[in-house]
């Protein structure tokens, strides 16, 4: 059921043993949000503890920080940023016990027992932001850098069509409280590592172009990633904004293999297509300009399905 941020409070203040998810393939949203959860339940006098069912790439290592490590036995499930429970993978079932969610994906299945939702907001953090708050957690720096990381990372570094008047102000508030917003910038929007310089450069030469240039695709297989010196999970994340980045590019499509034959497709777009809705066509969601699903039938298939629902999507728009 849709509950408000005192019942998600009163939740939370009524309880104790929380295990708190991060969706798999996780991004600075996800684990800005279980991170800062984690602290301020712990903070409460709370048994509590963050867990991915995916690596953590060590640029987030500081979002540890102030988290102690519990052992006990967990009674309380919460999901953040989880639109649905089969995005953590092979935690699923865990994810289907989960008793809140606290998400800003309107694409959100309603899967927990408590859904708290506000799918207007740039990032997840900003509705995390608010529930630790009206917990009356003090937020001290390493609270602020979690949040900060999930808004900035979430929002392009504020670039992205979704960043509204309230994801600055809080990022402010956060950096008055302590947030170290420069060292979080660089560290996810500057930092190349040489695995990624080399990553780039391969994906650029295989990069294909449909309807005229108005949309971008790349593909990142298992043998790339073999092939491939020191690259690693979270440089492939880094990917998926590269299409659009392109002059006349409408809609951008990184597909990335996974084992077992699937193919993950993101996709963003300009602000006159709506992604979410070409990635419920095969089963995904998310955002308005970013969005993915997955696909199990081939690659070829796979490419040839998602650029013609891409070019009815143009067409659609007045675009093609």
């Amino acid at each position: 059921m849709m509950i408000e941020i005192l019942e998600a409070v009163e939740f939370l203040k009524a309880n104790d043993n929380y295990l708190i998810l991060m969706h798999g393939n996780p991004d600075g949203d996800t684990l800005g949000c279980g991170f800062a959860l984690c602290g301020a339940l712990q903070r409460m006098g709370k048994n509590a503890k963050a867990e991915c069912p995916d690596h953590i790439p060590a640029k987030f290592d500081y979002l540890r920080e102030g988290i102690r490590q519990q052992e006990f036995e967990y009674q309380n499930i919460i999901c953040v940023d989880i639109a649905d429970s089969k995005l953590l993978g092979d935690m699923k079932g865990l994810g289907d016990k989960a008793e809140l969610c606290i998400d800003h994906h309107i694409s959100n299945l309603n899967y927990a027992k408590r859904t708290l939702l506000r799918a207007e907001y740039a990032a997840n953090a900003e509705l995390v932001y608010e529930v630790i708050k009206a917990l009356g957690v003090k937020i001290d720096r390493e609270i602020a850098n979690c949040l900060y990381t999930g808004m900035s990372t979430d929002t392009g570094c504020f670039k992205f069509s979704n960043t509204s008047p309230q994801t600055h102000r809080y990022a402010a508030e956060l950096m008055e409280l302590g947030a170290e917003y420069s060292k979080i910038n660089y560290l996810h929007f500057d930092l190349k590592t040489k695995g990624r310089l080399a990553l780039e450069q391969h994906i650029y030469k295989g990069m294909k172009f449909f309807e005229d240039g108005k949309i971008a695709l790349i593909r990142i297989t298992l043998d790339d990633m073999s092939r491939l010196v020191n690259v690693d999970s979270d440089d492939v994340s880094s990917m998926a904004s590269i299409p659009r980045q392109i002059e006349g590019v409408e809609i951008g499509i990184s597909f990335k293999e996974k084992k077992g034959g699937v193919f993950k497709a993101s996709l963003r777009s300009s602000e006159k297509i709506n992604v979410a809705e070409i990635a419920q066509e095969f089963g995904g969601g998310g955002h308005d300009r970013a969005a993915g699903c997955s696909f199990e039938c081939g690659y070829e298939e796979a490419e040839k399905q998602l650029i013609e629902a891409c070019s009815a999507a143009l067409k659609k728009a007045g675009l093609e």
